[in-house]
């Protein structure tokens, strides 16, 4: 009888008590930052460039911006915005390129199509990029 009532008692006990699961929150952001070796098509030029990047979140984690650095090759950091599985670069000015374009995540790699105009340069063209970023 006595073994019945701490029997009892103890799942008592237990079944007041309750469980909580903590969560972390999901940020998609995560899958785009890191470094990665890029290979960079000019179609404008017909020329490929492999040069090295890195992809970092900003801050807040309520945010859903990414900044790559070192991009297009010239030692500029430029944001962008995620969604999901995709990228986009907003039209930004910085150090006189005139940059906008689009990514998407593909099997790990980040595949980016962008354009970069040169304002510094009368006589360049509007280059248009086609970019796969390989995860180092």
């Amino acid at each position: 009888m006595k073994k019945g009532l701490l029997i009892l008692s103890v799942l008592i006990l237990f079944a007041s008590c309750d469980v909580v699961v903590i969560e972390a929150p999901y940020d998609p952001r995560d899958n785009f930052t890191g470094r990665y070796t890029v290979e960079e098509y000019s179609e404008t030029y017909d020329v490929l460039t492999k040069y090295n990047v890195r992809i970092i979140k900003e801050a807040d984690p309520y945010s859903n911006v990414v900044y790559i650095r070192n991009f297009y090759a010239a030692d500029i950091e430029v944001f962008a915005d995620v969604h999901g599985d995709r990228l986009t670069i907003p039209r930004q000015i910085i150090d006189g390129y005139v940059i906008q374009g689009t990514g998407r995540l593909d099997y790990g790699d980040l595949v980016l199509s962008y354009s970069v105009e040169d304002r510094l340069d009368d006589s360049s063209l509007v280059d248009f990029c086609n970019t796969v970023y390989f995860r180092r």
